[in-house]
Formats: structure tokens, sequence, C-alpha cells
């Protein structure tokens, strides 16, 4: 697989896993048509799935879908051994059962609960997948196996998920808005007054400091005190 490719893959499965909460090993739900295209080119699936997926993957069929293979009346990739290599995952069908693409949207259901990938190569059932957010689709082309990037519903219910991450809650929001009103309230609280005026502290108050004459000037000073001596005598 080429690295631009498996940066492009890595960067789809960190969504998955972020916003959706996918973990290893995915959960892929497989139908006939894709199973006998696998064949048909001699993929090895397993081994490319867990390279397109970038970890490690189980592989999953339904009585529906072994019931529609064994239906046709003619199976030359031997599609049915195949199918039974992987695990099987139980439906509502077991009695009556429906085809493929039925089964896998009433295991998928309106919002995907159980994070399942699905490996489909029925165009019309992918277009419908494409409606619900969070489930990776994934398709053969000739020999190589695509991982679909993701659809306009995933990308949108995955910013209002990290959205509502990054945001208070409404529980956080009236939590905040009542202690920011308790501490308001204690600051607003009056300060007791003091009983009566308080004398100055005598340490605080700055000494008279003396007055020191120039010497000059402290000469004029004796000189005319010298005179009146003089005169009076």
């Amino acid at each position: 697989m080429r690295q631009k490719r498996t940066k492009q893959y890595k960067r789809l499965m960190a969504l998955y896993s972020i916003s959706f909460g996918f973990r290893e090993p995915y959960q892929i739900l497989v139908d006939s048509n894709f199973m006998r295209t696998a064949l048909r080119y001699k993929m090895d699936i397993s081994k490319q799935l867990c390279t397109v997926m970038l970890g490690n993957t189980k592989q999953l069929y339904t009585s529906c879908t072994l019931a529609e293979v064994k239906d046709q009346s003619k199976d030359e990739f031997g599609t049915e051994n195949a199918l039974k290599r992987f695990e099987l995952r139980g439906c509502i069908h077991r009695h009556k059962p429906v085809s493929s693409a039925e089964c896998i949207l009433s295991i998928i259901g309106p919002d995907n609960p159980h994070n399942y990938c699905v490996a489909t190569q029925n165009e019309s059932l992918r277009k419908r997948f494409r409606a619900i957010p969070g489930i990776p689709l994934l398709y053969i082309n000739r020999t190589v196996l695509i991982l679909e990037p993701p659809s306009y519903a995933t990308l949108q219910k995955s910013k209002k998920i990290e959205n509502v991450k990054t945001h208070a809650s409404v529980e956080e929001l009236s939590f905040l808005a009542k202690a920011n009103s308790d501490i308001q309230v204690d600051t607003e609280k009056p300060k007791k007054k003091r009983k009566g005026p308080k004398e100055p502290n005598p340490l605080s108050c700055k000494k008279k400091k003396m007055k020191v004459l120039p010497q000059n000037k402290k000469n004029s000073e004796m000189g005319k005190i010298s005179l009146t001596n003089v005169r009076l005598i």
C-alpha cells in the first residue's frame, strides 16, 4: 500500500476511534458479493483488511449471507467455504432468511451501536450507509481494497461530538454560576467597625531635625553678637 494512502487511512481510523469509539479488533461485516470478488482476484482478504485498517480485524458473516450463497446455482469460487472461516454473527432471521443487504441493515440499525465496519460491493447499500454516521465502508476496486472517505453525515457528527467535548455542559455551567454567586456573597459582607479613634503610633512619628547653619552664616552671626556686646560696653 502506498505511503500517501496509508497516511490517509491512519487519519480516517483516528477519526473513527476518537469520535465514535472504534477499538481493535475492528469488527467487519462482509457480504457474499465482497467475498466472491476477493476470491475471484485471489486476494488474501484477512491480511489486506488488517493492512488497510491498520490494526487487528475480526471478519463476520451472517446466516442470511451464507443462505444467499447456498441459494446460488453455482459457487465457482468456493465462497461458502471461505465465509465459514470467519466468525458467525447471529441475526434475527434464522428461521426465515432475508437478503444479505437487508440483514446487514438490520444489524447496523439507525446509529451503528456496536461499531461495525461494512465490506460490500453493493453500491446502493453503501449509499444507504453513508447517511448513517460512523460506519467505515470498504470495497474492492479491481485488486485493491479501498476504505472510503468519511461521509458528510460522519463528518458532521464528529464535529458535534468534538464541540461537546470542548465546551462545558449545562450541569458544569450551572455549578460554576452557583459557585460565582457564593463568592460574591462572601465578598459583600460588611467589615467590622473599630471602636473609637486610635492615637498615632509614636514610633511612626518623625522626630524634628535640628537646623544646621552653614559655616559662613555661623561666623556672621557670631560677629553680630560681638558688635552688640561692644556697644553695650
